[in-house]
């Protein structure tokens, strides 16, 4: 059946990811799939998995099953497609609980980048916190797409509001105090709900789809 390298280049070879390319993502040396023993430590699994959401970690770790995730392959995502949903993870988290402020000065070109399982997502983020539990976990990844046109907002969804204090998410509702505000509450029902001004929101973010620590969707 091979070892976990054997079946990490296998793998990558499907991608289309060289050995300098799988490198560079991973923040590892040049040389490190060369020299490669037979296993990898586990932190670098993780790292792998989040990096490629689409590899099957049974199959790497002990050859059981196929390649890819089986959930995606019945999505009829094919496996060459993954390389057209690469979108960059905002390095700041989407705070479950209270607003907390954006790093300053980045730009796409900063970000590392990810693979969207769906499409139409433009950038992924991270959750932090436990407001939306039990329906969004601490650490949870986001892909996300931008709504353009606020008057389309669809209410009792979980959106991504980007703030000028920063970006947050929740369920939005109409506002009680007027349309100068939208209403912003939690699944948990340990966090009362809050009024966001309209004036202060930059932009509303639609959920394409998430993958938890566990890297389930």
């Amino acid at each position: 059946m091979g070892t976990v390298k054997e079946r990490l280049q296998q793998f990558l070879k499907a991608e289309g990811v060289s050995g300098s390319e799988f490198s560079r993502k991973m923040g590892l040396s040049p040389a490190y799939l060369a020299s490669m023993r037979k296993s990898m430590p586990e932190e670098k699994v993780e790292r792998l998995m989040e990096i490629f959401p689409q590899l099957n970690r049974d199959w790497l770790l002990y050859g059981e099953g196929e390649m890819y995730r089986q959930e995606l392959v019945d999505k009829g995502l094919e496996p060459y497609k993954f390389h057209q949903h690469l979108v960059p993870l905002v390095p700041t988290q989407a705070s479950a609980g209270a607003l907390s402020l954006y790093a300053e000065g980045v730009s796409p070109e900063d970000c590392r980048r990810v693979y969207s399982p769906e499409r139409g997502a433009s950038i992924a983020i991270e959750v932090k916190g436990d407001s939306m539990e039990p329906n969004i976990h601490d650490g949870t990844m986001l892909f996300l797409q931008k709504i353009n046109d606020k008057a389309f907002i669809p209410w009792g969804s979980p959106l991504v509001l980007d703030t000028e204090n920063g970006s947050v998410v929740k369920m939005i509702f109409p506002s009680p105090k007027g349309d100068d505000f939208l209403e912003a509450r939690s699944y948990n029902k340990d966090y009362p709900p809050y009024q966001i001004p309209v004036e202060s929101i930059i932009g509303i973010y639609r959920i394409i789809c998430m993958v938890s620590k566990g890297f389930t969707f």
